[in-house]
This record gives C-alpha cells, structure tokens and sequence, in this order.
C-alpha cells in the first residue's frame, strides 16, 4: 500500500496555484488518502484503521517531506480531500 499512497502523495503536491504545502497538510493527504484505501476493506476495524494510518504516515514521512512539503496547494484542494469519499476521488479531482 505505501507505494500507491506515496504516488498518489506526489501526483497531488504538483499542483500550480496557492500557497506552499505545509508539513501538516501534507501529512493530511496522507492520512485521509491511506485511511480511505484501508476503509475499502471491510475486514478492517477502526482501530485497525487507525494503527495503520498512522503505520503508513511514519513510512511516508521522508517522501511526504520531499516531495510534497513547500509544493503549491490550494484551499480549494485541501476542501476537496477533506470530502473525498475516495481515494481516487482525491487523485482526479481534487488536484486537477
């Protein structure tokens, strides 16, 4: 799972307009991109969830930190992952 949610990390942070990603955003993507990939399977319990989100944010966070920290966002962007009810959503919608 970590290098689909480090791909799609770094296709999201490539993005023009807006301000310079902050480590915080940018750990939010990660989060709500690996949270909703783990919630497809239903053999997951929150808990699990949980645990593994934070799992994946720790092995992402050299790539989170290069290639996504100080990369354009937008607002906009930002609002679009937060309602995203799926990954993929975030990938095609939210940063094009």
């Amino acid at each position: 799972m970590y290098p689909m949610v480090c791909a799609m990390v770094c296709a999201t942070c490539a993005m023009g307009c807006g301000h310079p990603a902050t480590d915080k955003e940018c750990q939010e993507i990660v989060e709500r991109i690996a949270t909703l990939e783990l919630e497809k399977d239903s053999n997951n319990s929150p808990k699990s969830v949980g645990a593994q989100v934070d799992e994946t944010k720790k092995a992402l966070a050299p790539n989170t930190m290069k290639d996504c920290v100080g990369k354009r966002i937008t607002e906009r962007a930002m609002q679009c992952v937060r309602s995203a009810k799926s990954s993929q959503q975030i990938v095609d919608d939210c940063f094009k």
